[in-house]
């Protein structure tokens, strides 16, 4: 029955023209490669079958890489192509968060994006909507979409009065089981996204933040059989990241971590790649988006 599912997946990436199958060799367009943790290149057969056998799947992202969101499309029509997929499985966003959960409780299958959009008031700022609307939408066809971050309610609330909040939040438990380990490799990250110009010190209110939104992403996974999570890269890092929750939460539930990643051209072997993100079972690279130097402008600014 697996092989029948994969051979009904392959026939409709083919009559859909659909990216993921372009990309699988290096000699297509997209020169996408696919590869395990012991540096093994992957088959799209043996990556549908992972997918869908696993419980618990987490799909981390580049924000504004179009091609990770093409293939994170392709990643769900392919979780759930599989005839055993459990009717009360997710596909868990870092992109929609709890305060909007009535109006997705509203949205139908029938629905197109404009009519979804409307549905959600998507706001003018914030996630693009070009971007992660036809991931809704797919998600919206079996019925699968779930909110997994935190609102900005709770953002506040956890900046004001952090810990204190996070213990009286029972989806939020897990963010205070972390070991020294995870939250001083969290704080270094927030650290060098503030470009350095904040002390640690003064950024403890970011780190309980990053821990609750992991915390909110994992739990709404485990409210669920199985569920895939689509968010950013350091939030699907094994080690640190939602995978780590989901651990502590359903010890006995197998995962899979899939990190789409971009191409860089001081690494030429797959393990330079593990090595770095910290936990995955599989890396997805693509080609890289243009780097900007955030830090830069903000320093330059400062210094005027």
């Amino acid at each position: 029955m697996r092989a029948w599912n994969v051979l009904l997946l392959l026939v409709s990436l083919v009559f859909s023209g659909s990216s993921l199958a372009q990309g699988m060799s290096e000699t297509a367009g997209n020169k996408d490669q696919i590869f395990t943790s012991s540096g093994e290149q992957l088959s799209l057969e043996t990556l549908a079958a992972r997918v869908q056998q696993a419980n618990y799947v987490f799909v981390g992202e580049k924000h504004d890489n179009p091609r990770h969101h093409a293939i994170e499309r392709e990643l769900i029509r392919m979780r759930f192509a599989a005839k055993n997929m459990s009717s009360g499985s997710r596909v868990v966003f870092e992109m929609l968060d709890e305060s909007q959960d009535n109006l997705i409780a509203k949205l139908q299958a029938s629905m197109n994006l404009e009519e979804m959009k409307t549905a959600l008031n998507w706001p003018q700022k914030g996630w693009d909507w070009e971007s992660y609307g036809p991931l809704f939408w797919e998600s919206m066809q079996n019925q699968a979409l779930s909110s997994g971050n935190i609102s900005r309610a709770l953002i506040s609330s956890i900046y004001k009065d952090g810990k204190n909040v996070l213990s009286v939040t029972p989806r939020l438990a897990s963010a205070l089981q972390q070991s020294e380990g995870v939250q001083k490799y969290l704080l270094d990250q927030i650290y060098a996204s503030h470009c350095g110009m904040q002390s640690r010190e003064s950024l403890q209110p970011m780190l309980h933040i990053q821990l609750a939104k992991d915390a909110s992403m994992a739990s709404a996974m485990v409210a669920t059989p199985s569920a895939m999570l689509i968010a950013g890269g350091e939030h699907t890092r094994g080690a640190t990241g939602v995978p780590q929750h989901v651990q502590q939460l359903k010890p006995d539930a197998s995962r899979l971590i899939i990190q789409l990643v971009e191409k860089k051209a001081d690494k030429n072997q797959p393990m330079d790649y593990f090595r770095e993100i910290g936990g995955a079972d599989i890396i997805w690279l693509t080609e890289a988006t243009q780097e900007k130097d955030y830090c830069a402008d903000v320093k330059g600014r400062a210094a005027q």
